[in-house]
């Protein structure tokens, strides 16, 4: 690599010390964190004590690495439990009919449902299982990092297992591989370049949950206001004490810690798995680029490592399926199959009894409330969410095919891009603030834009990796027959992108619910900005929790509606009639 002039000998002495300062310094950080997070729940800071301690002695360096470490680490543990609940339920949902029945439409479901409505539900429920911990916070902090990408990652990870080619199957069975063997041979490694695609298109969703999560578990319902350390906690006391440097270094350290997972783990991971792309033709894609992987690759420190990583792998792959035949679940599953009809029948009697029950504990508690407003209030939040969909779609679709169809192009943009896409759509909140108060505009002009910050990036990246996954052939035959301008858009790249289009819009109006909350009601000091809206009646109540969970079951009613008459018949339609 021209960039790197450094010798030959000493790359491998450079790769080494670049592996072992990543890898030991994540190592550090979490177990350092991970002893932290495990004390007495009395033993974290309240809002009486910095009260007593004063601002200047409280927004220190020291405090806000202590912040970016400890939200770094729960960014983290998320990421590895979105893992293993992709892993269990997404095999099991491509396996198995029976459990397919009940995991995708509660997935579909769950994926769709903004952030304050796990919060609502699951606070207590976690407190309740680490009673006068601080373990119970930090699962709700890291609980937000899972809802924003495990439901993504198990449907990419199912998606990937119902269409790997027939004839690499084959493949595996004439080399005798079991279920197990062929799964994590095959299959997972067909997975990989989708769902680390598809970790990357989560970031931004993954940043906003925690930053939001940490906001939100500020305050409980004690005697005293608790503060959870983190990033999130230390923009919302600065913008509780209008302090612009510390709200400037918060951002400044969110954004470093974006950097550091997409140029040290996103970057590199997607380079070194480049290889397990399946394609049956000529790729005219150009690889992606990552200086620490090219770094990484000339040390020696993996070889040395080989011999450790075979054995293990030789468990994996030969001792460990015997245990999960012995399991049985698929005789388990078949024994299921039969009782179908009845079990689905207990599960939505179950559903249906658990909403009414819902309903009417919380229709004891509103009575007052002026149902006429806040159908009122409903209707223009879901225009606000409609709107930047729709501006998003307008404005990303033709800008992502514009990067995807040039190579030299896209390797330009698509680090940056992923880099600015990771950065969370409550960041921009304080920035908004602060231009409302400099320039005195009115709160309403802005909402839009804030929102849309948290949907355009499921545009850009969806259709990059829809225009990337054309065959090269079917490119070809539009050139043989002319296809240009608005036939092109509407004979050609529509149709091929249609699923994408889909995904993209699923993704986004999920996003544009948590994005809207955070929108309608922002706060700087003393000052409060509100719009008319249901996003502003949840943030205006999270001390009324009847109230708030209101607001939020009329959203999840809403996306409910949506998934079964909208999203589901869409993509019915899309894999029927749009697929190669």
């Amino acid at each position: 690599m021209t960039w790197l002039k450094l010798p030959r000998k000493w790359q491998p002495v450079v790769g080494n010390l670049v592996l072992c300062g990543i890898g030991l310094g994540i190592l550090i950080m979490m177990g350092w964190c991970l002893t932290q997070m495990n004390r007495p729940l009395s033993q974290l800071p309240t809002q009486q004590q910095l009260d007593v301690l004063g601002s200047k002695n409280y927004f220190t360096f020291a405090q806000l690495v202590e912040a970016a470490l400890r939200t770094m680490t729960r960014l983290f543990i998320g990421m590895l439990w979105s893992l293993a609940f992709s892993l269990v339920f997404g095999v099991m949902a491509a396996r198995y009919k029976t459990a397919r029945y009940f995991i995708l439409p509660l997935v579909n479901l769950l994926e769709s449902v903004p952030l304050l409505g796990f919060l609502t539900f699951t606070t207590a429920w976690f407190m309740g299982w680490f009673p006068n911990n601080v373990l119970g916070v930090e699962a709700v902090a890291i609980f937000g990092v899972f809802t924003a990408q495990a439901w993504n990652i198990m449907l990419v990870l199912y998606q990937s297992l119902r269409v790997t080619p027939k004839e690499l199957l084959t493949v595996a069975d004439q080399f005798g591989c079991n279920s197990w063997q062929r799964f994590w041979r095959l299959e997972f490694i067909y997975a990989v370049p989708g769902i680390l695609w598809n970790m990357v298109i989560s970031q931004s969703a993954a940043w906003f949950a925690l930053v939001a999560c940490e906001q939100a578990t500020v305050a409980f319902p004690r005697t005293e206001t608790l503060i959870l350390p983190g990033i999130g906690s230390y923009i919302q006391i600065a913008l509780d004490r209008s302090n612009f440097g510390a709200v400037a270094a918060a951002l400044g350290a969110l954004l470093v810690c974006v950097l550091f997972t997409n140029v040290c783990l996103f970057q590199p991971l997607i380079k070194g798995t480049v290889h397990y792309k399946y394609s049956t033709g000529t790729d005219n894609q150009l690889p992606p680029q990552s200086r620490v992987y090219d770094l990484v690759s000339h040390a020696k420190l993996p070889k040395w490592l080989h011999q450790w990583g075979h054995q293990v792998s030789t468990w994996w792959l030969l001792s460990l399926p015997q245990i999960w035949e012995n399991l049985r679940l698929p005789q388990f599953m078949q024994w299921l199959h039969k009782w179908l009809k009845l079990w689905l029948t207990l599960w939505y009697f179950s559903l249906g009894c658990a909403m009414v029950g819902l309903i009417g504990f919380l229709a004891t508690y509103l009575k007052w409330l002026n149902w006429q407003t806040l159908i009122w209030w409903t209707l223009l939040t879901t225009g606000r969410v409609l709107a930047a969909v729709v501006l998003s779609a307008l404005i990303f679709i033709p800008l992502a095919v514009w990067v995807a169809s040039n190579p030299r192009r896209l390797n330009r943009i698509q680090p940056w891009g992923q880099v600015i896409g990771s950065i969370p759509a409550d960041v921009y909140v304080p920035v908004v603030a602060l231009l409302i108060v400099a320039t005195g505009t009115t709160h309403q002009w802005w909402v839009i834009p804030l929102i849309m910050t948290g949907t355009q990036w499921y545009f850009f990246f969806n259709v990059i990796a829809g225009y990337l996954a054309i065959p090269a052939d079917i490119q070809e035959v539009t050139q043989v027959f002319h296809l240009k301008g608005w036939r092109w858009w509407t004979r050609f790249l529509f149709p091929s992108l249609f699923p994408y289009l889909i995904t993209a819009i699923i993704n986004a109006a999920g996003a544009a619910w948590n994005a809207d909350i955070a929108a309608e009601l922002i706060t700087w000091g003393t000052k409060q900005f509100s719009v008319a809206g249901l996003g502003a009646y949840i943030a205006g109540n999270t001390d009324n929790k009847p109230a708030e969970a209101t607001g939020v079951l009329i959203i999840c009613g809403l996306v409910g509606i949506c998934v079964i008459f909208i999203w589901q018949p869409l993509y019915r339609f899309a894999e029927r009639r749009f697929h190669y």
